[in-house]
């Protein structure tokens, strides 16, 4: 396991600081007190919206953000003060769950926890339904630990989130119900698919959200199984599942190219 530990210590594309790595120093380790900091500087297009609150068509277009590099430019740009000074909701970056994941993630790896995202579902939203979500896997002494810096919940298991991988299994083998999964007027297997192909990317350290990007999920009707898309699908996510080693990672994600976000890929 230490391979893993060191693979997810490691910043990769999309989860490097670049340019502000040198605010780092100072920061704290801790996982939680992190994922406090993340709140402060991000504010999520929902809570806006309940809010009652406006943002320029500038400041929205922040949502399609990818890398948190690029999450920070837009954090600073609004706001230059350190990052662990809350900003009042108004100036905070404008994004999803996927940011908040993205950025936690990104300071654990930068402070020396080894941490990953991961995309599939959180079943504490609308009950009796699992509601694309992005949180945040990290390991401590005793194993890994998911949590979601988004809301603040930590400590979650599997009645709180499946990952993409768990979510795709369950539903092709029948113990779960597709039309369960979704977000909005989305539900069902393309939601299914999608959240796959980001979870395995993003166990690779590709981390972008939505699969706009991905033809071979073009299929019609989206909701429906597609014997020979699904089929591909299904040993992609038995051979995420089974993987032990960072090879292990690599071989699945390689495995089906069609399937890998390009590097001009947005968070949309």
């Amino acid at each position: 396991m230490e391979d893993i530990a060191r693979f997810y210590r490691q910043a990769g594309p999309t989860s490097a600081l670049g340019r502000h790595r040198d605010r780092v120093p100072g920061l704290p380790a801790d996982p939680q007190a992190l994922a406090a900091i993340v709140r402060g500087l991000l504010i999520h297009n929902y809570t806006a919206t309940v809010q009652g609150l406006r943002f320029s068509t500038e400041r929205r277009s922040h949502m399609e953000t990818a890398g948190a590099e690029a999450i920070l430019d837009n954090v600073i740009g609004i706001d230059a003060a350190p990052w662990d000074r809350e900003r009042p909701v108004e100036r905070r970056m404008f994004g999803f769950c996927y940011h908040f994941a993205l950025l936690h993630c990104a300071l654990l790896r930068a402070t020396g926890t080894p941490a990953r995202i991961r995309c599939g579902f959180a079943g504490y939203f609308v009950a009796h339904r699992w509601i694309d979500h992005w949180v945040v896997e990290y390991r401590d002494g005793s194993g890994w630990r998911l949590t979601d810096p988004q809301t603040g919940r930590g400590d979650l298991t599997g009645d709180d989130f499946q990952d993409g991988v768990t979510a795709w299994n369950l539903c092709r083998g029948g113990a779960a119900e597709p039309a369960a999964y979704g977000n909005g007027e989305l539900w069902g297997w393309d939601e299914l698919r999608g959240s796959l192909i980001n979870d395995v990317a993003a166990l690779n350290k590709v981390e972008v959200a939505g699969w706009y990007w991905c033809d071979r999920l073009q299929v019609e009707p989206l909701d429906q199984p597609h014997d020979d898309l699904d089929k591909s699908l299904d040993v992609l996510a038995r051979l995420a599942a089974a993987a032990e080693s960072v090879e292990d990672l690599a071989n699945c994600f390689d495995r089906y190219p069609e399937f890998q976000p390009p590097a001009d890929a947005v968070a949309r």
